[in-house]
């Protein structure tokens, strides 16, 4: 078995890895990146309906940074949770 077979027999494998890897981050991306902006939508259509005086208000006491947080911090466990599998695949 020379070079050359030998670098193509492992290199075939690594990129089937690979490849199934980066699809599969592609579609938890992508459907994560839906949801998040219909989640954000969603939550401005709901806080619309206040006053302007309850919405200033909201802006003082930092509302909008703890939203922000708290959507961060759904990102970062779904997208977690997602690696997990992602890291099984890989050592397989």
């Amino acid at each position: 078995m020379n070079l050359a077979s030998f670098l193509v027999g492992l290199v075939g494998p690594l990129m089937a890895r690979w490849l199934a890897s980066v699809g599969l981050s592609l579609v938890v991306l992508t459907g994560l990146t839906s949801a998040a902006s219909a989640l954000k939508s969603q939550i401005s259509s709901d806080l619309s309906g206040l006053p302007l005086v309850a919405l200033q208000l909201g802006g003082l006491l930092g509302l909008w940074e703890a939203i922000g947080i708290w959507l961060g911090a759904i990102t970062f466990v779904i997208t977690w949770q997602s690696t997990k599998g992602f890291w099984t695949l890989a050592k397989s």
